[in-house]
């Protein structure tokens, strides 16, 4: 989950927006008709009749079923004939199979991926412009979740799903302590909290979370100051940032809440070490919440969903946002219809379908997701949402960033060496691997 963020022009740029593979961009939207009334694309004859089938991957089986019945639903007056097909193709793996799939001829029409990944795409020809339908997705969505996708007035991805870490809380559990549900809002009064609560010997901790990525750990350190990537460079990650030495400090002093190695802050220890109910906080995000729903109504409690907490006296929280989107393959010789069904999962009954089945927040704007059937009724969207405002879109990162950032929140957390030789090793790291 920690491999999200892209930068989009600057990403782009650097890889080269000149496509390597695939039509250009006049083959592509040549031919394409626009409906302006219903602010469509003409779906293509033969996708249209059912003689041949529009080709989909996902991720899930069970998104691939309920997307295309509700796109089959929300179209069958116009294309009642319509046949769309899926195959099961890992996010993280597509674009490179694309990359051999499209040029053989049996690739998908539209495929789903990660963010990080559209510069890729689009320098290998993989990721179609998505022509009259960036417009009609720029007002949909946040300048943060389009320009991510873009190169100049192109979208080259439709956002599906938006995700964020965010503080989950056993409300229950809070009020039984503390005599109140309401959750913390530093690290000071969880702190407090723990000195009172936690009990080694018997493995009872007042928050659990992973201490063994960088991903998770951004959070504490972005709220005593230190910034990723503070100009959207890829040279300099700001590892060097003297702010990032104090803010490590801070990190390995939060020991004390949740004393244990990293090595053993597994998915078992903490995101169903909550869903027992016996923890009052968690550090995770809405993909967990299946298990705590199961969870609470096994074990008789309430959780809330809030913003991650900050240091007294330091800044916002902010976290890495996530984002899963659909790209519209520059291969495909079907390009109206690809286009159609990647917009659709970002139209309201898509993300409905997409929402119900899978229980992922739609990359609407926030004054949209309440007409989605469903949401309105979640109790735990609204704090997602919320910490989402806080999120930011990293750029695009090589897998190294992770490693050297990764190795660095370990030696602190587990004693192995003191914030500066940490910070220090990962300066060097870094530089090393990238000049290579």
């Amino acid at each position: 989950m920690r491999r999200r963020g892209a930068l989009a022009l600057a990403a782009a740029a650097a890889l080269g927006l000149t496509a390597c593979g695939g039509p250009t961009e006049e083959e592509q939207s040549s031919e394409l008709e626009w409906d302006a009334e219903s602010q469509q694309y003409v779906i293509e004859d033969d996708i249209a009749s059912g003689e041949v089938p529009l080709k989909v991957w996902f991720e899930e089986e069970y998104l691939a079923e309920a997307a295309i019945a509700a796109f089959k639903e929300e179209f069958k007056d116009e294309y009642p004939d319509i046949e769309i097909e899926y195959e099961l193709v890992t996010k993280n793996d597509a674009v490179e199979k694309m990359s051999l799939a499209g040029e053989a001829g049996n690739g998908a029409d539209v495929y789903m991926s990660l963010y990080d990944q559209v510069a890729r795409a689009i320098d290998d020809g993989t990721a179609a412009p998505l022509g009259e339908y960036t417009g009609v997705l720029r007002e949909r969505m946040s300048d943060a979740a389009t320009s991510v996708v873009s190169v100049e007035d192109q979208m080259y991805a439709v956002p599906v799903t938006t995700e964020s870490l965010a503080l989950i809380y056993n409300t229950t559990l809070l009020e039984e302590l503390t005599g109140s549900a309401e959750p913390a809002r530093t690290w000071e009064e969880i702190k407090a909290l723990a000195a009172t609560y936690n009990d080694p010997a018997a493995n009872r901790w007042t928050l659990r979370m992973s201490t063994a990525e960088i991903y998770r750990a951004y959070p504490i350190l972005s709220s005593m100051g230190w910034k990723v990537y503070p100009d959207g460079n890829v040279d300099d990650p700001g590892f060097d940032d003297p702010a990032l030495t104090a803010a490590l400090d801070y990190y390995g002093g939060l020991r004390d809440i949740y004393d244990v190695p990293s090595a053993d802050s597994t998915w078992e220890t903490i995101e169903e070490g909550f869903a027992k109910g016996e923890t009052p906080y968690v550090i995770t995000g809405p993909w967990s919440f299946s298990l705590f729903d199961t969870g609470a109504a096994e074990n008789g409690f309430e959780y809330g969903v809030t913003t991650l907490p900050g240091v007294e006296g330091g800044g916002t929280a902010g976290s890495f946002a996530g984002m899963h989107v659909a790209v519209v393959s520059g291969y495909s010789e079907y390009p109206a219809a690809a286009r159609v069904f990647a917009n659709f999962l970002a139209s309201d009954a898509g993300a409905a379908a997409v929402y119900a089945a899978t229980g992922q927040i739609p990359a609407v704007n926030a004054d949209l997701l309440a007409g989605i059937e469903g949401i309105e009724d979640d109790p735990h969207v609204a704090g997602i949402v919320a910490q989402s405002a806080n999120a930011e879109l990293i750029p695009q990162v090589p897998q190294y960033f992770w490693e050297t950032g990764n190795t660095m929140v370990i030696d602190v957390w587990d004693d192995l060496s003191d914030a500066a030789a940490a910070q220090e090793k990962a300066v060097t790291t870094y530089n090393e691997l990238h000049g290579l």
